[in-house]
């Protein structure tokens, strides 16, 4: 069970919040940055809505090789005896994650934000998270992760951020809205215009639809308390304009999607991939094989994805172009070249939809409710204004 606040009640958050979060790029990772422990200590944790557990480097294993910091950004250890406010929660883990693994213990301590949202003063509660003591995350721009999946995932006894602020009643709605920002790669001594929000969302500044009833919602394919991450069922078709205007497709059922903040591409099932490229007119084995590098000047409009989120019955359709994924500098560096638009996912139906598909969309998490018994999850994907579309750099 889940600690409630070490705060004493006069200091407690005692309101429902609204909270936005800016949203740095580094190295084209995207992070946010809270305050952790008493005297407050501020972290960079990147927001990852395919994992589950909040964690952050310990201050021994940053000062240590256990730690390895190859990413040219500067990372703040948490000290749990550095804060008045820390409590050991007496748990364990080992989190085997993708792109590393990550070691430690469960802590309760005081988060806090500085003034955002429509808070007229720092807001703080107390978060559950891993104090890691080991982390082989080398390449990590940030002093750990803040897991926005489900807590029925979590590790050492966490809950999620997010379903913590929930079940405090301390957010205004039950949802969190995501919109990644023009800036891809990076932004710098400071955020850019992205921006996470947690307790609502804000698609009537960012999304062409407006509202929130406007956007294209899809249920997960995995309903109420039993739900991990945010995963749909999933059709796509994909094709390439012909000059004649008919259209080359291939389409296929009983694939599955998993929005990914922390995957940065869009992957696809190993066993598709091939035809998935002969369909826009490219030859993955020829890309793999080095014979082939793809040409920005191929990235258009002319070639697309259209995925169909959801009910078979009753899908949401959500297009995806070559233009939309056109980033350049692959191999050699020279913008005139382009890396390839897909990924493989390694797993049979699994199309992982990561940073560059959701950079093109304001996107909104709704969890439907605020305890997991109650919990209808699912996502909306508004298009977004011209003024919000990411610049990924030109040929």
């Amino acid at each position: 069970m889940r600690s409630r606040s070490l705060l004493p009640l006069a200091f407690a958050s005692t309101f429902a919040s609204v909270l936005d979060l800016p949203i740095w790029v580094r190295n084209t990772y995207s992070v946010v940055e809270v305050n952790v422990g008493s005297p407050p200590v501020p972290h960079f944790l990147l927001f990852d809505t395919g994992s589950a557990t909040t964690w952050m480097v310990d201050a021994e294993c940053v000062e240590s090789d256990t730690c390895h910091n190859g990413s040219g950004y500067p990372r703040t250890g948490y000290s749990a005896t550095a804060s008045s406010t820390s409590e050991p929660m007496n748990t364990t883990t080992s989190i085997d994650y993708l792109g590393g693994v990550t070691s430690g213990s469960g802590i309760l301590d005081v988060f806090t934000l500085p003034t955002v949202g429509n808070c007229s003063s720092p807001f703080s509660w107390t978060q559950s998270f891993l104090s890691a003591n080991q982390s082989s995350w080398t390449t990590l721009p940030s002093d750990g992760f803040l897991g926005l999946a489900f807590s029925s995932i979590a590790d050492a006894n966490t809950t999620t951020l997010v379903e913590t602020l929930m079940q405090d009643g301390l957010l205004d709605s039950t949802r969190f809205g995501l919109y990644l920002g023009t800036e891809t790669n990076d932004t710098g001594a400071g955020a850019g215009n992205g921006l996470l929000t947690l307790g609502g969302s804000h698609e009537d500044v960012y999304s062409v639809e407006g509202s929130l009833a406007a956007l294209n919602w899809s249920s997960l394919q995995v309903p109420g308390e039993d739900a991990q991450l945010w995963r749909t069922s999933m059709q796509y078709t994909v094709g390439k304009q012909a000059k004649n205007d008919t259209k080359h497709t291939v389409t296929a059922l009983g694939s599955w999607a998993v929005f990914d903040t922390g995957a940065g591409r869009i992957s696809v099932p190993d066993d598709v991939i091939e035809e998935i490229y002969a369909s826009i007119g490219m030859n993955w084995t020829a890309i793999l094989n080095h014979d082939v590098i793809p040409l920005c000047a191929d990235f258009t409009d002319d070639w697309y994805l259209d995925v169909f989120f959801g009910d078979s019955d009753n899908p949401t359709q959500v297009r995806i172009t070559g233009a939309m994924l056109k980033t350049p500098g692959f191999a050699t560096g020279e913008d005139k070249y382009c890396w390839p638009p897909f990924d493989p996912s390694g797993v049979s139906g699994l199309f992982l939809m990561g940073a560059q598909f959701l950079q093109n969309y304001y996107t909104v998490f709704d969890f439907g409710g605020s305890e997991p018994a109650n919990y209808s999850a699912r996502i909306g994907f508004g298009r977004l204004k011209d003024e919000y579309k990411p610049v990924v750099g030109s040929v």
